[in-house]
């Protein structure tokens, strides 16, 4: 038998591996959207505008305001670089977990909340976007603290919990925009609708809970209307999510019906599987009796907006975080309940496809180690063979059925996200030419020189130089700056070609290797073709004297 003693141990041992892999990834560089993010947050930061954002001078509608004060705070707390940046955007996604613990605890029970917060922590969807962060962190957080409150709101018609569900909402919204507020909207008009509840779905205290949420989410209509009018608040509303389901305003058309879908197997590592079993189970229960569930708010905050976002031209794997919360107590929910059956067939389904997900964990977890990102030294080796026997260990056991089918999968995942935050990440990041060049440009450049960012179309120059880096948007700004001298350009082969049927007066070029980590792709994965997959980008030093 697994004394409980020992069984707490192996807890300690896997929630202390979590943690590090979490904080070792609060000092990951910033890429891609990350990168863009920080450098409005640097901007609020260095103009004190909380209210007004900016990119590169030019004003900015595409997202609300909390992620931006969240890396504010960070900034004048601990400094304007990468921890600074994250650190208070990842405790705020930590407040999620509560949350959805809280949820599962409101829908069902305590044992159910426990391993719904189990499931969140322990996920790749967790541990990726706590390194590399998008707003999403932080709606997922909102959503599940309004549909929390709501939860408890109709169960015991408290008028706190009524503010903090719209609070919440509001959140949501400062958080991404108007899709914070149609999750909670789902859940609670299906659950009311099912429940044939209409009285209570039309009553107008209702009116005063959406004015709650508009005054929370105001900061960001006041933002946009002081720089766009009335247009940026359409922009707001209707074009940044309408235009994004339809393609016409990202200018994509991603007709694959089962892009979520395939992207959930390994993004919801190691819980997929039984997320696919609890789906099932759910449906089936729904289906045989439809009208006698005790609640709908999973139901609805889940069903109508992955058909949406399915349904959607414009597509990206960040985009169902907001409902992984909810997904998750469905999938605490059942395999809570199957696990007090351990003899039913059902429960022998779960504990056969969740050995199998931990089979391919190891098997990618060897893989990562022994070929594609082997480690300099082979302290990793010896601990992940540590961990796997330790997982053995825990399987041979007779009892505690519960342990047996998650802690394995847990103590893998755990390791797994170790050795990608202090192994494989430095490597990916290292490959980054534009934090490379900024690193060079606060080492080189006099205090009078300027750094220019000319056709690179990501944000990272903006937020790591020690001065403000400019944008240049046209070959008549570059003759500007090629006459100006005392300029560091860093650019591609074309910006190269540029400069130099400008005769520009070229001191010196830094030519980087670059690879952006959302985009690489199995050529840079295959350590022999690593090298093929890069391209170069150059950083120009301009000299008129």
């Amino acid at each position: 038998m697994l004394e409980k003693n020992r069984l707490s141990f192996i807890v300690l041992i896997a929630g202390v591996i979590g943690i590090a892999a979490y904080y070792l990834g609060l000092f990951t560089d910033l890429t891609a959207d990350a990168g863009k993010y920080a450098a409005i947050a640097r901007h609020m930061f260095e103009s004190g505008d909380l209210i007004n954002l900016k990119i590169h001078g030019e004003a900015y509608d595409q997202k609300p305001p909390l992620i931006f004060w969240l890396a504010t705070l960070g900034f004048k707390l601990v400094g304007l670089n990468n921890f600074g940046y994250k650190i208070f955007q990842v405790l705020y996604g930590f407040l999620g977990i509560y949350f959805t613990y809280k949820l599962g605890e409101s829908l069902h029970n305590k044992a159910t909340g426990k391993i719904a917060a189990y499931f969140l922590f322990f996920s790749q969807f967790y541990f990726l976007y706590c390194m590399d962060i998008h707003t999403d962190l932080l709606i997922q957080t909102n959503v599940t603290l309004a549909i929390w409150q709501l939860s408890e709101y109709l169960k015991n018609k408290k008028v706190l919990n009524f503010v903090l569900a719209f609070v919440g909402t509001g959140l949501a919204i400062l958080s991404k925009g108007p899709i914070g507020a149609a999750v909670p909207a789902f859940a609670l008009c299906t659950h009311l609708i099912l429940k044939k509840d209409f009285k209570q779905l039309f009553h107008p205290k209702w009116i005063l809970g959406i004015l709650i949420a508009t005054i929370v989410a105001s900061p960001a209509l006041i933002g946009l209307y002081n720089q766009f009018g009335l247009e940026g608040i359409k922009f707001f509303i209707w074009t940044n999510n309408v235009g994004r389901i339809s393609g016409e305003y990202v200018n994509l058309n991603n007709t694959d019906l089962f892009f979520y879908v395939h992207n959930l197997l390994y993004l919801y590592a190691p819980w997929a599987f039984l997320l696919a079993l609890s789906v099932f189970w759910g449906a089936r229960s729904f289906l045989k009796a439809p009208l006698k569930q005790e609640s709908y708010l999973i139901t609805g905050g889940t069903l109508f907006y992955f058909i949406i976002i399915s349904l959607a031209k414009a597509k990206s794997p960040n985009y169902i975080f907001i409902i992984i919360p909810l997904l998750t107590i469905l999938t605490a929910k059942w395999t809570y309940l199957l696990s007090n059956k351990p003899e039913s067939k059902a429960f022998k389904t779960f504990r056969l496809f969740q050995n199998i997900y931990f089979a391919l964990l190891c098997a990618f977890m060897v893989l990562l180690m022994s070929y594609l990102f082997p480690p300099s030294k082979p302290t990793y080796l010896y601990l992940a063979i540590s961990i796997i026997a330790l997982c053995i260990y825990i399987y041979i056991q007779k009892d505690h059925v519960l342990e047996k089918l998650l802690l394995p999968s847990i103590l893998i995942i755990a390791i797994t996200n170790l050795y990608i935050s202090t192994n494989i990440y430095p490597l990916i990041f290292s490959y980054q030419a534009a934090t490379k060049a900024t690193r060079i440009y606060n080492k080189m450049a006099e205090p009078e020189d300027s750094l220019y960012n000319y056709l690179y179309p990501q944000y990272e120059l903006f937020f790591y130089s020690k001065t403000n880096a400019i944008q240049l948007n046209n070959t008549d700004r570059i003759k500007d700056v090629v006459k100006k001298g005392n300029a560091w350009i860093y650019t591609n082969n074309n910006g190269l070609d540029s400069l130099k049927l400008l005769n520009a007066p070229i001191d010196t070029i830094y030519q980087l290797q670059n690879k952006g980590m959302n985009h690489m792709g199995i050529k840079f994965i295959l350590p022999k073709t690593r090298e093929e997959s890069l391209n170069k980008m150059y950083l120009i030093r301009i000299n008129n004297y």
